[in-house]
């Protein structure tokens, strides 16, 4: 599986700048259509512009902050991980050496250390920067106790801490970790498209539920389908 992932990352990077024109339209449309769900809007936006203002104050320093990305990551990750069949990889911290599997043995807590199955799993070690765990978690919770625009509200919010944490998280790399900084061809190509789209399916999802979501396909496509069509036309 690791060699599989492994051989994918630049083919995948190169997929995703290729369809970044196509992630921009599809926000441009969604940001065109808030006239029509104005209260959804206002919410989402003003979820977001909190958590851009509490960043920009003395609690976006915060060890709880900080904490709260660890622990997101983390969970992302062992997620990832169990869902690529790598269960040890990160929740037990077992590591593969040549004569099989063996359990780590730290002798220095404030040691930094691996705890990948694989070498190099790009997907696992760059998942906490595309997926938004924070705001799935979110929005579940809100789906359970609040009204549509309140989880709009959330919706915002759980959004604009996963672009933010993943910033934060790629402009200051822990250096410790030298197979987690990556370079600025992947970051642009691949982690900034991702999160275009996370961006524009999490606004989708504010305005129209997942009526918005499935609708997100489509408006990727329709560039495309719009182009094929002209072109069939023409030539009839």
């Amino acid at each position: 599986m690791d060699r599989v992932v492994r051989g994918l990352q630049w083919p995948v990077a190169y997929a995703m700048a290729a369809i970044s024109p196509l992630i921009l339209a599809t926000l441009a449309l969604w940001i065109g259509r808030s006239a029509k769900f104005p209260v959804y809007a206002i919410m989402f936006w003003l979820g977001a512009t909190a958590t851009l203002a509490l960043t920009r104050s003395g609690w976006g320093y915060s060890k709880i902050l900080k904490t709260a990305i660890r622990s997101e990551r983390w969970i992302t990750q062992s997620l990832l991980s169990f869902l690529l069949l790598q269960p040890t990889s990160t929740i037990l911290g077992w590591v593969r050496t040549r004569l099989g599997f063996q359990k780590q043995i730290i002798s220095d807590p404030s040691t930094p250390t691996s705890t990948w199955l694989a070498d190099d799993n790009w997907l696992i070690r760059t998942s906490p920067y595309f997926l938004p765990t924070a705001s799935i978690v979110l929005w579940l919770l809100s789906a359970l106790f609040l009204p549509a625009f309140l989880r709009s509200f959330v919706l915002g919010v759980g959004v604009a801490y996963h672009l933010l944490s993943a910033y934060f998280q790629l402009r200051y790399p822990d250096t410790t970790k030298s197979a987690e900084v990556y370079s600025k061809r992947f970051v642009w190509m691949f982690l900034v498209p991702m999160n275009l789209l996370v961006f524009a399916t999490g606004y989708a999802f504010a305005l129209e539920g997942f009526s918005g979501l499935q609708q997100v396909p489509s408006d990727l496509a329709w560039p495309l389908t719009a182009t094929w069509k002209a072109l069939v036309g023409t030539s009839e």
